[in-house]
């Protein structure tokens, strides 16, 4: 059974807008505004898989794993999402096993929501702009993709 658990990262987004994810990877990055109007940046780290968009908040309750969450970022303890991938990973690669600890993370927005399959999630807060925030978050995307040859020069 699924244990859905509250992820106190010590900030709530805004109940008037929906995050913006930014993927190469290894990571995911959601970048959005707080209840309090500073930009929060959730880096999602070694996230092997993620799920962003519909359903938005009124919608929300149709999820198989909806258990009355308010806008915020939780845990989805007990999830088979890895163990999904592992059986679908097994039809070419049937001697391989997964030996990483993955989590099941879900972000809620008014708009949107997002789930983040990773080893862990890290948060930083910025009285800076929105813009200014994503800006340097797609650079640091940039500076860090592993193939540096997908972008021409």
């Amino acid at each position: 059974m699924v244990e859905i658990v509250e992820v106190d990262i010590g900030v709530t987004p805004t109940a008037t807008g929906a995050g913006l994810l930014l993927m190469d990877e290894a990571h995911c990055r959601v970048i959005f505004v707080t209840s309090d109007r500073k930009i929060a940046v959730l880096t999602f780290l070694g996230c092997t898989q993620s799920v962003y968009g519909y359903p938005n908040d009124e919608a929300q309750v149709g999820h198989p794993m909806y258990s009355d969450w308010a806008y915020g970022i939780y845990e989805a303890v007990g999830s088979d999402w890895l163990e999904r991938l592992e059986l679908q990973n097994r039809i070419s690669f049937p001697n391989q096993r997964w030996d990483a600890e993955k989590h099941h993370y879900i972000v809620t927005f008014p708009e949107l929501m997002g789930e983040f399959l990773a080893d862990g999630v890290q948060v930083e807060i910025s009285p800076r702009g929105f813009d200014e925030i994503a800006m340097d978050a797609l650079s640091s995307l940039l500076r860090d993709v592993a193939a540096p040859n997908i972008i021409p020069t």
